[in-house]
């Protein structure tokens, strides 16, 4: 009976020792460029606009008479989003523009580019992309800090020139051949 007893607990360790382990959690598959771009950046960028528009005076300063509290916060948190997104972006390795058969922002309409053209760019000079990120992600962190301190004077240029700041990267990687064309047109303005 012991010897019973023994192999049936041996026989029960071995058959535990050979049960399936938990799995470890995968991670989660990095988000593609335009994944970020679209779902991140662009949506808490227009959340910037959206919320700070309606606050300008005829200078173009936000008016901190008409920001409560709450909207300071929310612009900070919004800024903070997007220098979130954009450091992503700046740390991603490899970059990948998007998923096989997704197609991107303006692809179809004139002077737009696929996917694949948009990685052949980036693939060329990824440096300069994650380089670009990194100044949108500093120019966030400036706006962020600017919000929580309630400062008009500096919140309003930050975010008057976000629109440049993303533009100058979309003009090197999304849409390189309207450069020239909006580089002529700043230089007349």
């Amino acid at each position: 009976m012991t010897f019973a007893r023994i192999g049936a607990l041996a026989l029960f360790a071995l058959a535990g020792g050979c049960s399936a382990q938990p799995d470890t959690p995968a991670a989660a598959p990095q988000l593609t460029f335009h994944e970020v771009m679209k779902d991140q950046i662009d949506v808490h960028a227009d959340e910037v606009w959206e919320l700070t528009n309606p606050k300008l005076d005829d200078r173009a300063i936000i008016d901190p008479r008409l920001m409560s509290d709450q909207e300071w916060a929310e612009l900070a948190s919004r800024a903070d989003a997007v220098q979130k997104a954009a450091t992503e972006i700046a740390h991603m390795d490899p970059i990948v523009v998007a998923k096989p058969g997704v197609k991107i922002s303006d692809e179809d309409i004139p002077y737009g580019h696929s996917a694949a053209h948009v990685q052949e760019a980036i693939d060329k000079r990824p440096q300069v992309l994650r380089d670009m990120a990194g100044v949108l992600a500093a120019h966030m962190g400036d706006l962020s800090k600017a919000a929580r301190a309630h400062d008009p004077a500096k919140a309003s240029p930050l975010i008057d020139q976000l629109d440049g700041v993303c533009e100058d990267c979309h003009l090197e990687f999304w849409y390189p051949d309207q450069k020239a064309l909006v580089e002529k047109y700043r230089d007349h303005i």
